[in-house]
């Protein structure tokens, strides 16, 4: 029966793979079982397949695996290369690099062609891996500081030397004990070296300080206030204080207007009889006056009380400085209708 090109083509490559991975035996000087050394061929053949089709994560899930059961220079470079299909040129290189360095005592000829390749792909790939240069400022000469870059810790001796990324998006953590903390992110283009500045201040608060990545500090209470006596006063407070001393002024004012509206009442009218002295509008006119001056008196006490029992416990509860605001409370109000305080919360 005669074979197609395209099938010769494929017998090939499986003829190829078995010679490869047959020689993995003598180079390594241990025997894969002929169900490893078929699973590995399966793997290879389909991770190529694949990495052709653009499949990168089903590619490198087969190349993986078939790396992982033979370990030897074939799967090393296909491995690297859908590495660095997937642009993680820093694995790719790391990966080549080992392929170049795999024992070939035996004299195998496609590990040998493999190795060739591994190190001719190490040598492309080293000009386009990013660098990140990081500097610190802020804390003193000699200061333990903390950069990570992705969760990965920075050895203290690296810090503000080329670091060796990934193109993309990073993400950079720089602590120090008494200082506070700064995060962010950066983006690098393949070859590209890109220089991260990042200034960190003392901590002005009993924990550390969250500073932002140009140096300048979060603001860490949620609610707008000023400061006095070390603590955050919430502008609400200042607010309900000057109405409850506004009210107190008008319930004292009109206080003393009803005492004076008692007194004659008492003098003239006993009994709610006013003497012949009143014609009927004078003592209409003094029952509204006693209606209005009792009536705003009242008023005027529970709003001052109200505005000056909002105040102090605006004061009392209001966090010191470098505290974060409170996450959940209330806030008291005074209108027209009533008194009556509003919660908040955030999470």
């Amino acid at each position: 029966m005669r074979q197609t090109p395209s099938r010769l083509g494929a017998a090939a490559t499986i003829v190829a793979l078995g010679l490869s991975l047959s020689g993995a035996a003598n180079a390594q000087g241990k025997q894969p079982s002929a169900a490893a050394k078929q699973t590995a061929r399966q793997l290879l053949v389909d991770c190529r397949a694949k990495l052709a089709a653009n499949k990168l994560p089903e590619a490198l899930k087969d190349c993986q695996g078939a790396h992982a059961i033979m370990g030897v220079p074939s799967t090393g470079l296909d491995l690297a290369r859908v590495h660095e299909a997937m642009g993680r040129l820093v694995e790719a290189r790391e990966i080549a690099l080992e392929v170049t360095r795999f024992d070939n005592a035996a004299g195998n000829d496609a590990f040998a062609t493999a190795m060739t390749e591994a190190e001719a792909l190490a040598k492309a790939l080293e000009p386009k891996i990013p660098s990140l240069v990081i500097n610190v400022s802020g804390p003193p000469e000699g200061a333990k500081i903390t950069v990570k870059v992705d969760a990965e810790t920075i050895p203290q001796a690296a810090i503000s030397l080329p670091y060796k990324v990934n193109p993309g998006e990073h993400t950079v953590m720089v602590s120090t004990p008494g200082f506070g903390q700064a995060q962010q992110k950066v983006s690098v283009t393949a070859g590209q070296t890109r220089a991260v500045d990042v200034t960190l201040r003392p901590a002005t608060g009993d924990g550390a300080d969250v500073v932002d990545p140009f140096g300048e500090p979060d603001d860490l209470s949620s609610t707008a206030g000023t400061e006095g006596g070390g603590r955050q006063i919430p502008v609400w407070a200042w607010i309900a204080g000057g109405v409850g001393l506004v009210g107190a002024g008008v319930a004292v004012g009109f206080g003393l207007s009803f005492a004076d509206a008692q007194e004659t009442v008492s003098r003239d009218c006993p009994n709610n009889a006013c003497n012949e002295s009143y014609t009927q509008q004078e003592a209409q006119a003094l029952q509204a006056r006693w209606n209005r001056t009792l009536g705003l008196t009242v008023a005027g006490s529970v709003v001052g009380a109200a505005g000056i029992g909002a105040a102090i416990y605006g004061i009392v509860t209001a966090p010191k400085k470098g505290e974060a605001a409170p996450k959940a409370g209330f806030v008291p109000w005074i209108g027209p209708s009533g008194v009556g305080a509003s919660a908040f919360g955030h999470f």
